[in-house]
């Protein structure tokens, strides 16, 4: 059988990634991703083939196995990498990697986030 993760995703990881530190809880965990943070199309809707444009992350699959992480502990965790901390708002598992789609976290200092939806009425968005 062939190995996927060693044959083409470890080199993959090995050139492109970058190191990144993974906070769960009290925890933190180093591990490589590679950086999407551009944007790159996400599948938002379920029947519907809704896309939309997020920051993600790609991370191996058998990485986060090995360091011990339960995939539904990844949800609203936060991973910092490139001088940047990101909260991960959900994943998708894509054969040997996970792709974390990623939210900026937000800061004590930040504003509140609003959408005027009628003259003079606000909504807070996510």
């Amino acid at each position: 059988m062939i190995d996927f993760d060693a044959l083409v995703l470890e080199p993959a990881y090995s050139t492109f990634g970058q190191p990144a530190v993974l906070t769960v809880g009290q925890v933190q965990y180093g591990l490589v991703v590679i950086d999407n943070t551009r944007g790159v199309t996400v599948d938002e809707g379920d029947s519907i083939g809704v896309q939309t444009i997020r920051p993600v992350a790609d991370v191996r699959r058998s990485e986060v196995v090995r360091l011990g992480i339960a995939f539904d502990d990844l949800a609203d965790r936060e991973i910092a990498f490139d001088g940047t901390t990101w909260r991960i708002k959900s994943f998708l598992e894509n054969g040997g990697e996970l792709r974390l789609i990623l939210m900026s976290p937000r800061r004590n200092d930040d504003p509140e986030p609003y959408r005027l939806t009628e003259p003079g009425d606000r909504r807070i968005l996510e």
